[in-house]
């Protein structure tokens, strides 16, 4: 779950990302396969970054490999100031710096807690990335891991999904699931 605070990797599954006065966080749409080289040339330059990634099992020769996929391919979450919004240009790394604005950055925010809980839950079952929308009642879960969060229940071929839409990305993340677990 790489994220890194400026100074250091935080391996702490309880860390919440914050707003900070100085810096912005943002979306940062990168060249790709560059989200990895990114975060690591915006450790050397001591930015904070959050690239989200989920398990993905192969076969390799006969054996199963672990490897960690970004969530959310081409796209790495920095934290920065004006100044090294332009190191970030110059890198020839990122395509796109998506605006984010102090009325917008809560709900950034907001959803990369999310996404944490979600990259958590990554770990011991199956959860999924998807681009479209799902029609469905909203709610709101009261208790659990999820708790304050708001999604959709939908149930498909005899399972139970879980989907909460994440407004700022316009992304969907998905897990099927026991519902005593959310």
């Amino acid at each position: 779950m790489p994220l890194f605070n400026g100074s250091q990797l935080i391996n702490d599954d309880c860390y919440l990302i914050g707003i900070s006065s100085e810096r912005r966080w943002y979306p940062v749409y990168c060249k790709p396969n560059k989200e990895k080289k990114l975060a690591e040339l915006a450790g050397e330059k001591h930015i904070s970054w959050y690239l989200p990634t989920f398990p993905h099992h192969r076969i390799t020769r006969g054996q199963r490999i672990e490897t960690q996929r970004p969530m959310f391919p081409g796209y790495i979450f920095l934290q920065l100031d004006r100044q090294q919004n332009w190191q970030v240009k110059l890198s020839g790394l990122a395509i796109r710096i998506l605006t984010v604005t102090e009325k917008t950055e809560p709900t950034l925010v907001n959803d990369l807690n999310l996404i944490r809980k979600f990259e958590l839950l990554s770990r011991t079952q199956p959860v999924k990335v998807r681009s479209d929308l799902v029609p469905g009642k909203r709610f709101t879960i009261a208790h659990g891991q999820f708790k304050g969060t708001e999604g959709v229940i939908v149930k498909r071929k005899n399972r139970t999904e879980f989907i909460v839409h994440l407004d700022f990305l316009n992304f969907v993340l998905a897990t099927v699931s026991a519902m005593d677990i959310l």
